[in-house]
């Protein structure tokens, strides 16, 4: 009985374990379940990291700030003469204008968050990532977590090695944040350099930084062609940052024909690289005027048949200009033409001061018949105003419809006015571009005179008070170039780039300056 019973018993337990090892096969092929993100991202983004099998997850943590200073002493307050510490006193507090921490612990990935609210964990405005390697990994994770916050308008990726896979990926990431409009990707050599992905045409992005990601004339021209064309021009970004890169002359010549038909940007800068003359040429040509190319014209000529005239100065008709009284007026002025047409009357003044009073008259009936055709155009078109009333310009348009403000709309550059010369159609130069950074460069006396001529031309255009384009260029950065800091060129550009910087102040007059010009009244 003993054996049975021991027998009975194996059979028992080895049921059970091959139950339990049939359950827990059927629960290892089930599929997770999506995992939704909710916006809260470091909640998202470590769930997401061990759903994918991540061994070692990036520290989520603020970003750190310096401390503010503190308040300035009061001067009521009795200040205390330091005391020399004796041996038994307690040791002093650290100080606060700093914190420390282990040595291990500050270069070990993190994943910087800036909040605009310290308690609302959904309220993430920026997120840094800096010297790590962000991987296909990670970038997947990303890619699910940073839609899912609303208010990210920041990217700082600093040096985390991303390659042509992972930038395809980011980009189409970034296309996703609605309210991304600032990109920094500093410290980042793509083989392919495909940072134009980021600035399509139907891109969001305001601000980009490219620093030291060995960008050559390649990566310009990519760049370059999505600043615009003939047909596409990208319509938001207004800061772009390739300075420490390899661009060359030929790449500065993609970057402004880039330039050529974009009124966005507003600051380029490309300090430190390789642009030469020829490059320097190339933006004086486009900040002064320049040739259309065949394309160009072809596509002017379509333009201007669609839009019906090509002078964009003209002024549009106001709005007061199409109220109910502007055609009544008219047909009055049409029938009192009439009226006088079929009377005879001559248009010589003796004539008209014999027949005053006839005049007076027939002017009375037609005023009478141009007022009863303004209150029958009044009760059909007005949609239940009253036809009476006193008559003037009050009845109406100025109590009743209040003005609604102007939106300026952005004008194809082709369809500015173009000036014929040699058989070439040339067109103003861009005059949006307010701020250009060329130091550090291999720019000798050919590109001062180009730079020079660009800016002579703009000037000059402000001065005849065209300023349908812009206002021009207001900053120029020229130092640490292939000529000396005293060159006659470069003091000349200085002098007159001095004036139009937004934030310059002359220089103050000195007491005896003061009372002369005061004496003198200059």
């Amino acid at each position: 009985m003993g054996k049975k019973l021991e027998r009975v018993m194996k059979g028992d337990r080895g049921g059970t374990t091959s139950a339990t090892s049939q359950e827990t096969d059927v629960d290892n092929n089930k599929t997770p379940e999506p995992y939704n993100c909710v916006g809260d991202f470091e909640a998202d983004y470590l769930e997401l990291c061990k759903r994918a099998g991540l061994t070692e997850i990036p520290q989520v943590a603020p970003r750190p700030h310096r401390p503010e200073p503190p308040p300035p002493p009061d001067p009521k307050e009795k200040v205390e003469e330091p005391t020399t510490p004796t041996p038994g006193d307690p040791e002093e507090a650290p100080p606060t204008t700093y914190t420390t921490s282990n040595r291990f612990d500050y270069f070990r990935p993190k994943v910087q968050l800036e909040l605009e609210k310290p308690e609302d964990k959904k309220s993430m405005t920026e997120i840094y990532i800096r010297g790590w390697k962000v991987d296909q990994r990670y970038m997947d994770v990303f890619r699910l977590c940073l839609p899912a916050a609303d208010k990210l308008h920041t990217i700082d990726l600093w040096n985390v090695g991303l390659t042509d896979n992972t930038l395809a990926q980011f980009s189409a990431v970034a296309s996703q944040c609605l309210n991304l409009r600032n990109i920094k990707l500093d410290g980042n050599p793509v083989p392919g350099e495909g940072f134009h992905q980021l600035i399509g045409e139907d891109s969001m992005i305001v601000s980009m930084s490219l620093r030291s990601c060995k960008i050559s004339d390649k990566g310009a021209e990519l760049i370059g062609k999505a600043l615009s064309t003939v047909k596409t021009r990208n319509q938001s970004l207004c800061v772009l940052n390739l300075n420490s890169n390899l661009i060359t002359d030929v790449g500065a010549g993609h970057l402004s024909n880039g330039l050529r038909m974009n009124r966005t940007l507003l600051i380029l800068s490309v300090a430190n690289n390789a642009i030469g003359d020829e490059g320097a040429k190339k933006f004086g040509e486009v900040l002064s005027r320049f040739a259309l190319t065949h394309e160009e014209v072809v596509e002017r000529r379509k333009l201007i048949s669609e839009k019906g005239t090509p002078d964009i100065r003209i002024s549009p008709i106001p709005k007061r200009s199409e109220s109910r009284d502007r055609p009544i007026s008219q047909s009055s002025r049409s029938q009192l033409d009439k009226s006088t047409a079929k009377s005879g009357r001559s248009s010589s003044k003796a004539k008209k001061k014999d027949d005053k009073g006839k005049g007076k008259d027939d002017k009375k009936k037609d005023a009478q018949r141009g007022a009863s055709k303004e209150s029958v155009a009044k009760t059909t078109k007005g949609k239940g105003r009253q036809s009476g009333g006193k008559k003037g310009p009050a009845a109406g348009t100025i109590t009743t419809e209040p003005e609604t403000p102007e939106v300026l709309e952005i004008i194809n550059p082709l369809l500015e006015e173009a000036e014929s010369l040699n058989g070439e159609l040339f067109i103003p130069g861009n005059r949006v571009l307010i701020n250009l950074n060329l130091s550090r460069n291999k720019i000798g006396e050919a590109g001062l005179k180009a730079l020079l001529k660009g800016i002579q031309y703009q000037i000059t255009l402000t001065m005849l008070g065209s300023r349908s384009g812009g206002t021009g260029l207001m900053r120029l950065s020229l130092q640490k170039n292939g000529f000396p800091p005293d060159h006659e060129l470069y003091l000349k550009i200085q002098e007159l780039m001095v004036t139009r910087d937004p934030l310059y102040k002359p220089p103050a007059k000195s007491p005896d300056e003061d009372s002369i010009s005061q004496t003198t009244g200059v």
